[in-house]
């Protein structure tokens, strides 16, 4: 009856911390969700939201970030109000989709930057991310595209939901088909 108990005890605790560890394991590898942890990091330590996302900013693009590819680099440096506004939404937005979501009310101008940022800090979600930029109409397939190879996306993995598609061609049922279903492109009704 002991052993039962204190076995009971400790699963309960085992299985309490395991979400921990999941959460900063899986934030290791994300460079948008090592960035969020840093930047509210800093928000606890009392610096103010908007002055803590210039402060992160500005510390990942002098000093580089485990997780994002320094051949991002230069794109950020180069968007750099972008992408500080970009992190300032990380308070509130812990992936890309939804940190894509709220870019492209932010900052309406500016979409292809904010699929280009939200891929690289979310590569994971760069297929939602596309997608959702696809849905809401704010930039084209062929934008959407050149964002994702800025963020350094293979865009083979890319693929559009048939809302967000654009020009996705599909045939009716039996078109080609034949009147038995045995192909070679006969239309005709059978007779039987």
């Amino acid at each position: 009856m002991r052993n039962r108990v204190i076995f009971s005890l400790v699963m309960s605790v085992l299985i309490a911390i395991s979400p921990v560890a999941i959460a900063q394991e899986s934030a290791g590898s994300v460079p948008g969700l090592q960035i969020r942890n840093q930047l509210l990091t800093v928000i606890d330590n009392g610096t103010p939201a908007e002055e803590a996302s210039v402060t992160v900013s500005n510390d990942v693009l002098a000093n580089g970030s485990v997780a994002i590819p320094a051949e991002s680099l230069p794109f950020l440096q180069t968007n750099q109000a972008t992408f500080e506004s970009m992190v300032g939404l990380l308070v509130d937005n812990a992936t890309g989709f939804e940190l894509a979501i709220a870019g492209f009310g932010a900052l309406p101008e500016q979409p292809s930057d904010v699929v280009t940022i939200a891929m690289i800090l979310f590569p994971e979600d760069a297929n939602e991310i596309y997608n959702v930029a696809l849905q809401t109409g704010v930039i084209s397939a062929e934008d959407a595209l050149l964002a994702a190879i800025n963020a350094g996306i293979d865009t083979s993995t890319l693929t559009a939901t048939a809302a967000g598609a654009a020009g996705n061609d599909v045939s009716p049922l039996g078109v080609g088909t034949g009147a038995a279903g045995a192909g070679g492109g006969d239309t005709t009704v059978s007779a039987n």
